[in-house]
């Protein structure tokens, strides 16, 4: 329990810190009013949609250096690292050009032209900022694997404080610098993920020396084996948020409005349940490259202990104080209204979120990544959004009967994950990361060849 605990509190404070900037732009933008808070909403749900493959992509590189991290090959974790360098830059390069799909992918989400504006030119901003975002993530997976999760979490907090210093400045203007409004929000965001990044990186710089920085066809592969899922699994998630986003636009402002806040509040107890699965991957990660399928298994039942226990501590707090919680933004009377009976559906479902987050996180860092991606595509696709279009629209209940639809699905998922962790074939199917002689000896070469030429 010590050692999740360990590992997990960074992530959580690095998460906590992360969505802290979230937090922050919605702070400062629900003070423009409803309009500019449901355009958030739109868009950080849209950027998210783009960034989603790439994002769980990196899990692959986190993965990959824990079970070589377990192996005792700290050279060849040294050269994934590397590996995922070179991933972050191509796929955040290619997605640069997805930019000018902005107003094609507003327009199919709906609502009115000009949250539709507003949202365009925060995705646009956020777009252009992928390839940074994806390094800090590459980095990020290699200090997570190798087990050393302070860093990242220092990173982070570096990330905050800039955005927070830069938010009001951006959206409201000063002196020379013009009101920016929404599109303030998300420059404020960009430029804190380059300044985390350059401070990681320099970070970086002290451990990945001396082997190959060249890509390696074998380890890209092994990357890609293990991350695609994780990114399939995340693209189709948020696809299906976006769904969800596009069916709460239709139904009303209000609604979309009452659902940004709720999810903002929310986080406070799914970024620590986050962290602690992310910490029972590492471990899982690290076991299974030692070749001790016994430690796994403790390491998820310590994390899965731990997390349903932050989870239940946070669902109180959201039945004994939401109006304190909702009042922190502002948000209108009706707005309020609507996120109190929000909050009371997401305390009901805490527990069974830990559950399936935890789970799920272990068997990700055994390499049972294909598992989890059809079973998360599915539950989203095939039981939430079906629930949430019937409950919301036909029955009217909105963002009552969205919340409802994920309920099922999140109680869905944690029965299926359950299910999966308590058999034996997550861990027999498990085997490390490329991490033979034969391969770790290729690098060392290539390390001397290039100091030789140098």
């Amino acid at each position: 329990m010590a050692t999740v605990v360990e590992l997990a509190w960074p992530i959580t404070v690095s998460m906590l810190s992360f969505t802290a900037m979230g937090v922050a732009d919605t702070l400062f933008v629900s003070q423009l009013g409803t309009a500019p808070l449901a355009a958030v909403g739109m868009a950080v749900s849209t950027t998210f949609l783009i960034l989603a493959f790439g994002m769980g992509l990196m899990g692959g590189v986190k993965v990959a250096v824990a079970q070589a991290t377990g192996a005792g090959r700290h050279d060849m974790s040294k050269v994934l690292g590397w590996q995922g360098v070179w991933v972050a830059g191509v796929v955040g390069g290619l997605l640069v050009l997805l930019a000018p799909l902005g107003p094609t992918l507003f327009g199919l989400m709906g609502g009115d032209g000009e949250v539709r504006q507003m949202a365009n030119l925060y995705f646009v901003i956020r777009a252009v900022g992928a390839p940074m975002t994806f390094g800090l993530l590459a980095l990020k997976g290699w200090f997570d694997g190798t087990g050393d999760t302070k860093t990242p979490m220092k990173a982070n907090l570096l990330a905050n404080a800039v955005n927070i210093a830069l938010d009001p400045l951006f959206i409201f203007g000063w002196g020379p610098v013009p009101a920016l409004g929404v599109g303030g929000a998300a420059a404020a965001t960009v430029i804190a993920i380059v300044v985390a990044l350059i401070w990681v990186a320099w970070r970086a710089r002290l451990h990945l020396g001396g082997v190959s920085r060249r890509p390696d066809i074998e380890l890209l592969r092994e990357i890609w084996r293990l991350g695609s899922p994780m990114g399939v699994r995340q693209l189709l998630g948020v696809g299906a948020w976006v769904v969800l986003i596009s069916v709460l636009a239709r139904v009303g402002a209000i609604d979309l409005a009452a659902h940004i806040l709720v999810i903002r509040i929310v986080s406070m107890s799914f970024l620590p349940g986050y962290a602690i699965s992310e910490a029972a991957g590492v471990l899982v990660g690290q076991s299974v490259g030692a070749g001790r399928p016994g430690a796994a298994r403790q390491a998820w039942r310590h994390s899965m202990v731990l997390g349903i226990a932050v989870m239940a501590f946070f669902g109180v707090v959201f039945v004994a104080a939401p109006g304190p919680l909702i009042a922190l933004f502002g948000a209108e009377a009706a707005v309020a209204e609507l996120a109190v009976t929000l909050m009371m559906i997401a305390a009901g479902f805490q527990v069974f979120d830990a559950i399936a987050m935890v789970s799920q996180g272990a068997l990700n860092g055994a390499g049972d990544t294909r598992f989890t991606m059809v079973t998360s595509v599915l539950s989203a696709w095939f039981i939430q959004l079906p629930i949430t279009y019937a409950l919301a629209v036909p029955m009217e209940l909105g963002a009552v009967g969205a919340w409802c639809g994920l309920t099922v699905e999140i109680a869905a998922l944690a029965g299926i994950s359950w299910w999966r962790i308590r058999g034996t074939a997550w861990l027999e199917g498990a085997r490390p990361a490329v991490v033979d002689d034969e391969a770790l000896q290729a690098v060392i070469l290539g390390a001397c060849n290039e100091a030789g030429a140098a």
